[in-house]
C-alpha cells in the first residue's frame, strides 16, 4: 500500500489508554538514538511515571554522527552532551537516571547480526528480565535509517526469545516517507494515545534535545537539526504504536 494511506490508517486507529496499551506492566523503550525516546515515546513515558509504571530506556547509539565537522564539539564532547540531553529529557518526563542505559554503539553502525548485536540482544533481555517488563517499544522497521532499520530487528530477535512480551513499534522518519511511495506491508494493525495531559512535559522533554533542536552547536554547516516540518508529527495531541508480530 501508499505510505499515505498507510499513515492515514495509523492516524484514525483507535484511541487507548496508557494502562491498556502496556498492560499496566513496567515496559522498556528501545531508542535508536539519544532523542528518539522522546519525539516517539514522550507522552506515553510521561504519562507512565505519573501512574507509577516503571519505564526503562535503552539508546542504541551514541548519537556522534550528528555534528562530525564540529570543532567546538569533537567526537566525545559531542557523545557527552547527547547522553546529558536524554537525561535532562527523561527529568523533565519523570524518568529517574538510573532507568537509562546507553549501549554507545557507534552512530550508523548498529548491527543487524554479529557479536554487537548478540550483546545488544543479552542487555536488552537483561533489562526486560530485571523490570519484569510486559512491552516493549522500539522505532518501526520502515523508518529510512539503518540504525533504526538495525534496533527493529534487535527488538523483534529479543520479542522471539521473550514469551508473552508485547512488541510495539513506534515511526519517526516513517511519517516523512514520500507519500506515493509503496510500502510492504499490511494496514497497520495499531493503537494511539491521548497525551493531553502530558504534553507540556514531552515539549520541555523534547526542548532538552538543544543539539538537535536549536543553533547550538553552529560550527558544522553540514550538521543536523530539526526544523518546524520535521518535528511536527511529534508535538500533537497523540502518540501512535503499532502492533508488531513475530
Amino acid at each position: 500500500m501508499r505510505a499515505q494511506q498507510y499513515f492515514e490508517a495509523l492516524q484514525s486507529c483507535p484511541v487507548t489508554t496508557i494502562g491498556e496499551l502496556t498492560g499496566g506492566r513496567p515496559f522498556v523503550v528501545l531508542s535508536p538514538h539519544p532523542d528518539d525516546e522522546t519525539l516517539g515515546t514522550g507522552g506515553l513515558i510521561a504519562g507512565a511515571c505519573t501512574w507509577g509504571l516503571e519505564v526503562d530506556v535503552i539508546v542504541v547509539t551514541d548519537g556522534s554522527g550528528s555534528h562530525t565537522r564540529s570543532k567546538q564539539y569533537p567526537r566525545q564532547r559531542l557523545v557527552d552532551l547527547r547522553y546529558s540531553e536524554v537525561h535532562q529529557a527523561g527529568l523533565a518526563l519523570g524518568l529517574r537516571p538510573d532507568r537509562i542505559v546507553f549501549l554507545g554503539l557507534p552512530d550508523t553502525t548498529a548491527p543487524k547480526f554479529g557479536p554487537q548485536f548478540d550483546a545488544a540482544v543479552k542487555e536488552t533481555l537483561n533489562v526486560i528480565r530485571r523490570s519484569e517488563a510486559g512491552a516493549l517499544f522500539v522505532t518501526w522497521e520502515g523508518d529510512p535509517h539503518c540504525d533504526h532499520e538495525a534496533v527493529a530487528e534487535l527488538a523483534k530477535t529479543v520479542r522471539r526469545m521473550s514469551p508473552g512480551l508485547k512488541l510495539w513499534a513506534y515511526p519517526i522518519w516513517g511519517w516523512h516517507i514520500e507519500a506515493s511511495a509503496e510500502i510492504h506491508q499490511p494496514p497497520p494493525k495499531a493503537s494511539r494515545i491521548d497525551i493531553s495531559l502530558y504534553r507540556d512535559r514531552k515539549l520541555k522533554a523534547v526542548a532538552a534535545h538543544a543539539s538537535q533542536m536549536t543553533d547550538l552547536i553552529n560550527d558544522d554547516p553540514d550538521g543536523f537539526r530539526f526544523d518546524e516540518r520535521s518535528l511536527a508529527p511529534f508535538l500533537g495531541r497523540y502518540e501512535y504504536f503499532i502492533e508488531v508480530s513475530v
